[in-house]
């Protein structure tokens, strides 16, 4: 049985419908209302594959040599029907950085999910450590000098990814009308790694993981729209830490947590050994500082993604969709 903890927010544990939320002035500039969101499947999900939403370089390795580039990818789940108003899920992947893609199932599987129930869900790809993507000098020195040499070259790997998950942002940003989506209900989630990302992105400032590289330096920013913002209003915290961002504080002398960061949701093992319970504990720690509105799910006796685990009939989707409808005060039918 997990044990969970509220802040700032009344959780639902019973599997029935939520009670309905209007969209408020607190969250949105948005004068339109955003559309209607359901605690149950109700929409036929059609899925758009590989769509290229930029461009990164790849090389033979950190050294930079042999510079290519490479497209980055992502899918769109899309619910059928014609509301022009809908709340945007951006999903990423675990896989240590090192391995995992967008195709792996439990992210099918979320995707669908949150689009059967009215959210265009964008689920990609980035680049992995076999990628050895462009890395800013201080981010190699930054690594050198705070991890331990068998962690090395996977820690060189969290920058192009991170740069790369927060160029998907900015695609979405760019292409709103396409989809129909109010860019006022950004959800950005993921597991293990993609957790890590998750929070760095929602956190961290538009230019962090951006401009660190010059366009001379790294040509393909230039295919990233750089010119578009976002601004994450929740977080889904699967298994995952906040190195990322406390990378930004050393880097660049960056205070990141205050009363303006999303809201955030965290699921985790408490026998998880590969990123330990503690990393969980830890952020909560910071939110409950800044007050921002946070719940953690310690599931009990559960280690590293323990995406099939469930609660008095609400699964780990269940209990983030009514966090998530709260929190951007969604009205959830």
């Amino acid at each position: 049985m997990a044990i969970y903890r509220f802040v700032q927010f009344i959780l639902f544990l019973i599997p029935t419908p939520l009670a309905l939320y209007s969209v408020g002035d607190l969250i949105s500039n948005s004068t339109e209302e955003v559309s209607k969101v359901f605690y149950k499947p109700t929409y036929e999900v059609n899925v758009q594959r590989d769509l290229i939403y930029g461009y990164g370089l790849s090389h033979d390795s950190f050294n930079l040599e042999n510079p290519k580039q490479i497209p980055l990818k992502l899918d769109v789940y899309i619910p059928e029907n014609d509301f022009s108003n809908r709340p945007i899920m951006v999903l990423i992947h675990g896989g240590g950085f090192r391995a995992g893609s967008k195709e792996k199932p439990p992210f099918i599987a979320m995707s669908n999910f949150f689009a059967a129930r009215g959210w265009v869900v964008f689920n990609i790809n980035y680049r992995l450590l076999g990628d050895f993507g462009s890395l800013p000098a201080t981010w190699g020195v930054y690594v050198d000098k705070k991890t331990i040499p068998s962690k090395r070259r996977q820690n060189k790997a969290v920058y192009p990814a991170l740069r790369d998950a927060k160029a998907a942002l900015r695609w979405v940003i760019a292409h709103k009308k396409e989809y129909g989506v109010n860019t006022d209900y950004i959800t950005v989630g993921g597991g293990s790694a993609g957790a890590y990302s998750a929070i760095g992105v929602g956190i961290t400032e538009n230019e962090d993981y951006r401009d660190e590289l010059t366009v001379e330096e790294d040509p393909t920013l230039l295919s990233t729209n750089l010119n578009e913002v976002f601004e994450v209003k929740t977080i889904l915290n699967f298994w995952g830490g906040k190195e990322c961002v406390d990378a930004i504080y050393v880097l660049k002398n960056k205070k990141l947590y205050n009363e303006n960061n999303p809201s955030l949701f965290t699921a985790h093992g408490t026998n998880d050994l590969i990123v330990t319970y503690e990393k969980a504990e830890a952020l909560e720690k910071i939110y409950d500082a800044t007050g921002v509105p946070h719940v953690l799910y310690a599931l009990e006796g559960k280690g590293h993604g323990p995406w099939n685990y469930s609660q008095n009939g609400n699964s780990l989707g269940d209990l983030a969709l009514k966090f998530i409808a709260v929190q951007q005060q969604l009205e959830v039918l």
